[in-house]
């Protein structure tokens, strides 16, 4: 077929979003039309990005496409609404992450969510002509929350609503722009002395859904055990810190010097990288993880995961990589961290089979073939 005509709305256009669509719209299989937002306010971009986009940029909307992709922080039936011409055309919904799922900060109570976000998704979810989710938990966790909020509205339900979404539902995950690893870099430095224990990363958001309160516990409990370790707690900030980690700093300062190797965003990505690629462990203390970009990263660059078992976690990794509680999580830590100390145990090793297989060279084709059999189908 022709090159095919693809329009790309992202409203929230930050973090993995932004990553995610540089990498798909980078693909030559494709003339793109891009309109994003700046991913601040999320829940304006729910609220008003349909009204805005439709009103700022009709000329774009109105243009020749074949294809319409958008994240679901977009009210798709809105746009429709305001812009009728794209319902001739073939709508993929993305789902990064869903509203009906997401964490209550807290500890809150699910009947205090705002459930307009959720409703808006699942709404938009009717109006494409496929949903897509970054991962089958992602699916599966909208999904059955949406049938669950539903059965509890008093009437006048669409019929069918979670089936007639479920039916038109697959998982694609991200393409992921994966560092080229000099093999020699993936195992153990054996320049490296082992008398400081191994790096433990922490690459996450600073937000109450990727558990702080659960990291300052495990490395507190490593402390109490005076276990060598030296630690890196980096990944994105925003303008407050969680306040585990901010009670946290002071303290870990005193207590670990020097081993405390990294506390803050590191603003350069060869940096980031470069911290990864003399990482022992990478940990996971998420509460919410609908895919896992941070670990993938990690782990390509030769750190051994430790994550819960559960969220998207089974998805990406092993077992031997996974731990049911803080009590095994912590276990785990302090084995890692005794053997290698000891000279017992290596933990970096090429666990690339494991990362590659998320790479954009893998996954692009998978959105190419999805695109063109949308578009054939009328």
């Amino acid at each position: 077929m022709a090159q095919m005509r693809v329009l790309y709305i992202e409203p929230f256009h930050a973090g993995s979003h932004r990553a995610f669509g540089q990498a798909l719209t980078a693909a030559s299989w494709a003339d793109w039309n891009v309109l994003t937002l700046p991913g601040r306010h999320w829940k304006w971009r729910m609220r008003g990005s349909a009204a805005y986009l439709a009103r700022a940029h009709a000329e774009t909307l109105t243009a020749p496409v074949d294809l319409v992709f958008a994240s679901a922080y977009l009210p798709l039936a809105e746009l429709i609404g305001l812009c009728p011409q794209l319902a001739a055309r073939p709508r993929v919904l993305y789902f990064h992450e869903n509203q009906l799922a997401y964490p209550q900060r807290g500890g809150a109570v699910e009947r205090e969510r705002d459930l307009h976000y959720g409703f808006t998704q699942l709404v938009s979810a009717l109006a494409a002509t496929r949903c897509v989710f970054n991962s089958e938990h992602n699916r599966t966790s909208f999904l059955t929350a949406a049938a669950s909020l539903l059965a509890r509205m008093p009437d006048a339900v669409a019929p069918d609503w979670v089936a007639d979404i479920s039916a038109r539902s697959e998982v694609l995950g991200l393409p992921l722009e994966l560092p080229a690893i000099a093999p020699a870099t993936l195992g153990e430095d054996p320049s490296v002395d082992r008398e400081d224990g191994p790096l433990i990363v922490w690459n996450h958001r600073w937000e109450h859904d990727k558990g702080p309160a659960d990291l300052v516990a495990l490395i507190d409990g490593l402390i109490v055990r005076q276990l060598r370790f030296r630690l890196a707690v980096c990944g994105r900030e925003f303008r407050r810190r969680p306040p585990e980690l901010a009670a946290a700093e002071p303290r870990w300062r005193a207590q670990l010097g020097p081993r405390l190797v990294q506390f803050g965003e590191l603003d350069r990505r060869e940096d980031y990288l470069a911290l990864l690629g003399r990482a022992q462990l990478v940990l996971s203390t998420a509460a919410h993880e609908f895919f896992g970009v941070s670990v993938v990263e990690a782990v390509h660059c030769g750190a051994r995961p430790l994550v819960p078992d559960a969220l998207s976690y089974p998805e990406l990794l092993p077992a031997e990589f996974r731990y049911r509680d803080l009590d095994d999580a912590l276990a785990s830590l302090a084995r890692c961290c005794e053997l290698w100390t000891a000279g017992a145990l290596d933990l970096r090793r090429d666990r690339r089979a494991l990362s590659e297989a998320h790479a954009s060279a893998v996954v692009l084709p998978r959105y190419r073939e999805l695109f063109e059999r949308l578009i054939n189908a009328g």
